[in-house]
This record gives structure tokens, sequence and C-alpha cells, in this order.
């Protein structure tokens, strides 16, 4: 480890550590943040001198109980020397009690300083623009939370020294200020969020502010030099199910790409591969004119209901051989090339179709739904969900995308967390001419981060976590697939890391088509690479397909029934708005 590098000092009691600090313990692990735990004892001892010496640069993260307990022999107005010599100070968990409120007013030195609780709703939370280091692409946005949200805020009389970093009308959500020459950061949460509890849907800041958005700034900003990050923040726009007609419902393909010149955007069509041979070549050269705006990916096989909820590896394996033949075929007929992503018809997945698309060739699959399907036992974690895809099934990743109803501040946070911005719409999404669509654009385009849209398969492509350890650069690859340019005048060695449970499923790893060595270790994937200056490393893991799978032959009745969806589906999308709006 590099001592010159950040290192959190976990500050805790003395006690066996709280719930609380076991859940800030692993947020740090998540974001690849080193720490050391340091007890109130120990604080006052020879330990806290030995650490604060072998890591000149370090941060101290700690509930509010804990620190006014720490700083209980102090005098007024004084802190004691390995406080002080902190780059800074992130407290949590004021409780609306006499030693938080002391220790409140000790730190801000403010004697009238209050702890509020947070009862009436809705509140609206204001992120300053101020501090866009700290906040990035939430930065200046105002998010009314649902109730429950957010628990606390501090009243704090305003100085020269406060910086209200989310702010309420009750009071100070996160707020930061020196003081007696210390750096202070206060967070109202009253505790932090356990991200290894189980998620059955998207996370949405609206209903889990406290303990989470505070903390991931903080982190993010003070210890940038040593957690994974993302140097952009790729976007995409998926629309499911269109034929590539001229027309589809309120999808007009040559409105699209004038939409697609007129400001930066890229859209992949989720095309069920079923519709291969009712495609119109107009509608595709439209896709050739759109100079890499616009392409396809696969968007199921008959795009029947749960028909990758399936359990059976033979029945996926067969679907997904039909997927892939009927996509050939769109090749061959057309010369329009399609993503090897897949999007899940209605969301709906197994784990065994997350296995069954690795052994077959796809590189990612792109989702709505978080959980799989049915009465399969879900594993899926808030981890998986702040990461940059979900792997949780099979190491295979699944990329996680939003309708525009989630919010902007939804999509904000994911790329605080370093997630790519995948907008999930149908073909209402182009009402009135997509209205809605170029105003929603228009948020994103202001928010401050670096957003690079591209086609689906090479946005999930470049989709990766990056960090240094001392002089190494690692890599942290999600999709099968990795492309990672060297802007550099030098040549840069990177060590490319991938979890990957099912290593005995793994038969090649290759860098721009040439078979490398690699190692494997604790469950992960290790691939060492030297890209030359102005280069692009595109790097592969290739696995054993399953040799005896032969795409489907189904029943006369089940093709005629798979024909009957498609048809009345298109009746409705192109049809229904007639009716429910009286024409």
């Amino acid at each position: 480890m590099d001592t010159s590098s950040s290192i959190a000092l976990l500050l805790r009691r003395d006690d066996p550590p709280s719930p609380a600090d076991c859940n800030l313990a692993e947020i740090l692990d998540f974001f690849g943040i080193p720490w050391t735990a340091l007890t109130v004892s120990e604080a006052s001892g020879d330990k806290v001198a030995t650490l604060t010496a072998s890591h000149p640069r370090f941060s101290i993260l700690t509930s509010a109980p804990c620190l006014a307990e720490a700083l209980q022999p102090c005098k007024a107005g004084s802190f004691p020397t390995w406080l002080a010599a902190a780059a800074s100070v992130f407290v949590y968990g004021f409780q609306a009690a006499d030693p938080c409120r002391a220790l409140l007013r000790q730190i801000t030195g403010d004697p009238e300083a209050e702890i509020r609780n947070i009862d009436a709703w809705p509140i609206t939370v204001s992120v300053t623009d101020a501090f866009p280091d700290m906040c990035g692409p939430m930065s200046a946005l105002r998010i009314q939370l649902e109730p429950g949200a957010a628990d606390a805020a501090l009243v704090i009389r305003d100085g020269g020294e406060l910086q209200s970093i989310l702010g309420a009308p009750e009071g100070h959500l996160f707020a930061g200020f020196a003081h007696s020459g210390v750096s202070f950061f206060a967070d109202a949460s009253l505790a932090m969020v356990d991200i290894r509890e189980r998620a059955e849907t998207y996370f949405d800041v609206k209903k889990r502010f406290a303990g989470v958005v505070p903390v991931v700034m903080y982190l993010k900003w003070s210890f940038r030099d040593v957690c994974w990050i993302t140097s952009e923040t790729n976007a995409c726009l998926i629309i499911d199910d269109p034929p590539l007609w001229p027309r589809y419902g309120f999808l007009d393909f040559g409105e699209l790409l004038h939409l697609a010149n007129k400001q930066p955007l890229a859209t992949t069509v989720a095309f069920i591969p079923w519709n291969w041979q009712r495609t119109n070549r107009d509608t595709v050269a439209v896709f050739r004119q759109s100079s890499g705006k616009l392409s396809v990916c696969v968007h199921g096989c008959d795009h029947t209901r749960g028909e990758f909820a399936a359990r059976s590896a033979d029945l996926l394996d067969r679907k997904l051989k039909t997927a892939r033949f009927r996509m050939q075929s769109l090749l061959n007929e057309t010369a329009l090339d399609h993503e090897n992503v897949m999007v899940f018809p209605q969301g709906a997945f197994s784990p065994e179709a997350v296995s069954a698309l690795k052994r077959n060739g796809f590189v990612a699959a792109v989702n709505t739904e978080v959980a799989p399907s049915g009465d399969v036992s879900n594993e899926t974690t808030l981890v998986d969900l702040w990461s940059v895809a979900i792997l949780r099934y099979g190491g295979f990743p699944i990329f996680t995308r939003r309708y525009i109803d989630h919010g902007i501040e939804n999509f904000a946070f994911d790329g605080l967390l370093g997630k790519p911005c995948f907008i999930a719409g149908h073909h209402d999404i182009f009402r009135d001419h997509g209205s809605e669509l170029a105003v929603f654009l228009r948020q994103l385009a202001s928010l401050r981060w670096k957003l690079s849209w591209r086609p689906l398969g090479n946005a999930v492509c470049r989709s990766y976590s990056i960090r240094r350890d001392g002089g190494t650069i690692m890599v942290k690859m999600f999709a099968e697939q990795l492309r990672i340019e060297n802007m550099g005048a030098m040549t840069q060695r990177i060590q490319v890391l991938k979890q990957e449970p099912q290593v005995v499923s793994l038969k090649d790893v290759t860098v721009n088509q040439e078979v490398v060595p690699h190692e494997y270790m604790g469950g992960c994937l290790r691939v060492i690479v030297d890209i030359p200056p102005g280069r692009t490393a595109d790097i592969r893991c290739v696995y054993r397909e399953q040799p005896d799978a032969s795409p489907d032959s189904e029943s006369v009745s089940y093709r005629l029934g798979v024909a009957a969806r498609r048809y009345l589906s298109e009746l409705r999308d192109n049809y229904g708005h007639l009716f429910r709006f009286g024409v």
C-alpha cells in the first residue's frame, strides 16, 4: 500500500461495533477505500500516533455519540492532536439528545446549534451548486423526498465557515464547516444504509436518502485518489419492441435520426428477433445514415411472456440459438448488424437465463427489473444496484436502466456512483414528437458530468471502474468485453480484474483478438495488458458454448400463438392511442 494515499480511520466505541459502524465499513469496502478501525480508548493512547505516522493522509469517520465520548477530556474550544491532523472529519448519527447536541455546539462553535427531527412531509432537499467536486451530477438539484427518506436536520447559525451541502427548510441534512482549524462534515442521518440488504426493485433516492447520499458524496470526494471511479458516464436511449418500419406507434425513425443529429443522442432499438423478416429497407437505410447513433440489440426471441424466466438450460439454449440465427439472418438479408446485448422481454429473467447468455456469446444484459422472476430466491442486494452492473448471477453482467419517470435525481445519483445512464422507453416516449424526451435530454445535459452517448454495445463495453493501487492502474471489467483507450503519450500497463465464479466455462481471454495469458485468484480473473499511446485495447472473455443446442422447432400452435401476440401488440401500439384519446 502506498502510504501517501488516503486512508479512512473508522472511530468506534470500545464496545463491539454497532450495526451502523459495520454498515459504514461495508460501504468503504464497496468503494475500495482502505480503512482501519480505532476505538475511543485507542485514540487517547499510542496507537493513534502510530497510525497517523504511517498514514499521513487520513480522514476520520465516526458517529456523533462516539466522537462526543472521545472529546469529553478536551477543554472547550480545543481538539486533540490526532483530530486536528485529519484531512477532514465526517460525523453522522446526531441523536436529539444532550450529548449529541453538546457535540454539535462544540464542533460548530454555535452555542444555539440544534438537532431537529423531521416529521412534516413532503420535504424538498436543495443540493448546493457551490461544491461540484463533491456533489458531482447532483449539484443544484431540488429533490422532493418521500416520507421516511430523511430523519433529522441540523440547525446551525450561518457563518463564514459554514457550507450547506444538502439543505431543507427544516435545516441542514449535510453541511461542511471549519472550527478551530478542523474541517468537519456533519451528516444528519441517524444511521448508515446496509448495502448488504436484499433489493427487489430499483434504488430510489427519493425513498432512501438519509444514510446514503451524504456519505456517498463525502467518500467519493474525500477518497477520490484511492476509490473506484469512472472517467466518463456512458449513455444510451433504449427503445423496446419496434419493428424496423418507417413508423411504429409514436416512433418515426426519420424524426429519431433528426433528433439524434440535433443533439448528442445514441439510440438502440431492442429488436424482437421474430420480426427479422418484416424489416423495411428504407428504415435500415436510416440506421446506415446515422453515423453510429442508431443500432439494434436482441430483445428476447419470440417475446412471449416470461420466455427468459424459464429454468431449463436446454430450453434457454434453444431460445438463444434461435434468436442468434434470426439476427444473423437479418444481417445476411439487410447488412444490418446487431449488438450482442440482451434486453429481457418484460424484464423477466431467471439465474439460468443469465448463465445461458454467457455460454451463447452475449457480452451483457440490460434490464429494468433487478431481481429474478417467479419463485426464484432473490439474491440481489443494494451492493449490486450501486455497482456498474449486477454480477450476482453467474458473474454475467446485468446493467440496469431507468424510465424517465424515475426522476432526474436517480439518474444523477447513478452517475455519482459511476453507473452508466441507460434510459428505457417504448414508442410512446416519442408522443408529441418526443417533446418530453427532449426536455429530459436537456436536463441530463445540464448535469455536471462527462456524458458520452454511445450505442448500447459500445456503451456497456466502455463502462468500467478504475483506480490506482500504488503505481498500478487497476481496471474492473463488467461486460464480457472491455474497450479501453490510452490517451497518454506513453505505453500504459493496466491490470484488468473481472469477477468470474464459473472459470471452468472460460475458454480464452483475448486482447485485440490475440489469446493472452491470464490468472485466476479468489474468484477473480486477472489479466495484464499493455496499451500503446493512442491505441485501444479490446479485451474479451470467450466461453465454451453448448455444442448440442440447436434452434427451436416449435409446434404450429405455438407459432400461431406467437404471431397472434405480435400482431395484437402492434395493433395496440399503432392504433390504441386513438381509442384512448377518443379520436
